[in-house]
C-alpha cells in the first residue's frame, strides 16, 4: 500500500494552526502529522501543495439532492432524470466545492445517492440519508399540492414529494420501522410547520409528545439518531423532552427552549443561507421579505451564545439554493451572527461530523481520522469568503483518493 504525504504550507483545522505541515496518509487514514520535518518516508507519493492551507473536508448537515436543473421542478421531469443528474452533477458540485461529507436530509433521490457513492457507481461526498421524512397529515412533510391519495402512495416523484405520513402512536412507529428497513443513517421527522407550505405556518407544532416519544424509542433502539425540522418553542420543547438528537432551524427557539436544548445537549443546524437568498431574491423583485429572515443572525446569535453546538446546514436543494454553494453558511457565520473565522470553520468541520455522529473519523486532520483532506489557495482566516471561490479549492481528498486536483 503506497504511503501518501501531503505537504502544505498551512494546516487549520478546530485544532488550530500548523506552520509547514506535512500529513502522511496510508490507506484511507491519516497516520501522522508533523510539523517543519519536511523529510517523507521512501516511496511515498508526494502531493506538493507548498503555500496552500491543508484543511478538513467541510461538511453540510441539511442538503436535499433534488435533481432539478436550474429551477424545481418536481414530477415535471421523470425521477429516473433527476436521479441520475443528482448522483453525476449535485455530487461533483459539493466535492468540487470542498465539501467531502453531507447528511440529506430526507428525499427518495438522495437515498440513491447514498448507495451510488456507497457502491463505488459515482464519485461523491460521503452521503447520510433519512430516506423518507415523516410527517402528520396536512404538516410539512404532507405534499399539500398533491392528492392526499398520492402521498400515501409513497409514490416516487423525488424530493420534496417525499413525506411518510403517520398519525397516531402506532402509525408512528411503523413509520419509523419503515426506514430503518430500508437502511437509512438516521430518522428525520417534521415536528412543527413552516418553510413555505400551503396549511402548516411555522408556529404550529405537528406532532404530540407522545407520538414523538414513541419514535425517538424506536430510532435509538436501533442506534439511530433522530433529526427535526423545527422552528417554534412548544415544538422544540416537545421535541427535545422527547430525546431528539438534533435540530434543524430553530430560528423560533425562546430563552427557555434555548435552555431546554442546552441542558440535553441537543445538536442544531441553522439554514441561514436560504433565508439569505430568499431576501436578495426578494429584494430583486420588490416583494415582502419574510419577519422570519428580518430576525435570522439575532435568532442564530441566541443560539451560538447560549453554547450550543452549531453546525453548518444550508437546505441546499437546487433552483435557487444550487449545490456548490453550501460555504456561503461560513461567511454568514462570520459576517451575520458575528463568529471568528476560527468558529467558523469549527462549525463547518468537526462540529459537523459531531452532527454525524462521526467525530472519531472526520472533522479534523490528526492521526486515525479518515483523510478527508481539502487544500485551499487563500487563508479562510483571512478572508472567509474565498472558500465560496471554486477555484480556490486547489484540492480535495476523501478517504486517501483525490477527487479534485488543481495543483
Amino acid at each position: 500500500m503506497t504511503m501518501k504525504a501531503i505537504k502544505g504550507g498551512t494546516l487549520v483545522d478546530a485544532n488550530g494552526v500548523i506552520d509547514d505541515p506535512v500529513v502522511l496518509i496510508e490507506g484511507d487514514k491519516i497516520v501522522k502529522v508533523q510539523s517543519g520535518d519536511t523529510s517523507t518516508p521512501e516511496g511515498a507519493e508526494v502531493i506538493d501543495a507548498s503555500g496552500l492551507v491543508l484543511m478538513p473536508g467541510m461538511v453540510d448537515c441539511h442538503v436535499h439532492f433534488s435533481g432539478s436543473a436550474g429551477i424545481l421542478r418536481n414530477f415535471q421531469e421523470r425521477f429516473e432524470v433527476r436521479l441520475i443528474r443528482a448522483a453525476l452533477q449535485q455530487t461533483r458540485q459539493l466535492l468540487d466545492s470542498g465539501f467531502t461529507s453531507v447528511m440529506d436530509t430526507g428525499g427518495l433521490i438522495g437515498f440513491h445517492v447514498r448507495n451510488a457513492v456507497n457502491e463505488g457507481i459515482v464519485e461523491g461526498p460521503r452521503v447520510m440519508s433519512s430516506r423518507r421524512y415523516i410527517s402528520v397529515t396536512g404538516g410539512h412533510g404532507d405534499a399539500q399540492s398533491m392528492p392526499l391519495e398520492w402521498v400515501k402512495e409513497g409514490r416516487p416523484f423525488g424530493w420534496g414529494m417525499d413525506g411518510r405520513i403517520a398519525d397516531g402512536v402506532d402509525e408512528c412507529m411503523r413509520a419509523v420501522r419503515e426506514q430503518l428497513r430500508e437502511g437509512v443513517d438516521f430518522i428525520k421527522i417534521c415536528t412543527s410547520g413552516g418553510g413555505g407550505a400551503t396549511i402548516d405556518p411555522a408556529w404550529v407544532p405537528e406532532y404530540t409528545y407522545e407520538e414523538l416519544k414513541a419514535m425517538v424509542h424506536i430510532a435509538h433502539s436501533w442506534r439511530r439518531r433522530v433529526m427535526v425540522h423545527c422552528y417554534n418553542p412548544e415544538a422544540i420543547r416537545r421535541s427535545v423532552t422527547a430525546g431528539v438528537d438534533i435540530i434543524t432551524h430553530g430560528n423560533m427557539a425562546d430563552d427557555a427552549s434555548v435552555k431546554l436544548m442546552k441542558e440535553n445537549g441537543t445538536y442544531v443546524v441553522p439554514t441561514m443561507a436560504v433565508y439569505h437568498r430568499m431576501v436578495k431574491r426578494s429584494e430583486e423583485s420588490g416583494s415582502q421579505i419574510s419577519g422570519m429572515a428580518a430576525t435570522l443572525f439575532d435568532d442564530i446569535r441566541r443560539l451560538h451564545d447560549a453554547g450550543l453546538t452549531l453546525a453548518v446546514g444550508t437546505d441546499t436543494m437546487g433552483g435557487m439554493m444550487p449545490f456548490g454553494g453550501s460555504a456561503l453558511e461560513l461567511e454568514l457565520y462570520v459576517e451575520g451572527v458575528g463568529v471568528t473565522p476560527m468558529e467558523a470553520i469549527r462549525i463547518g468541520t468537526l462540529n459537523g461530523a459531531k452532527v454525524m455522529g462521526k467525530e472519531e473519523t472526520l472533522g479534523t486532520i490528526e492521526p486515525g481520522k479518515l483523510a478527508d483532506i481539502i487544500a485551499v489557495g487563500v487563508n479562510p482566516l483571512d478572508d472567509i469568503k474565498s472558500l465560496q471561490e471554486k477555484e480556490n479549492i486547489k484540492l480535495v481528498m476523501k478517504g486517501g483518493e483525490v477527487l479534485k486536483n488543481l495543483l
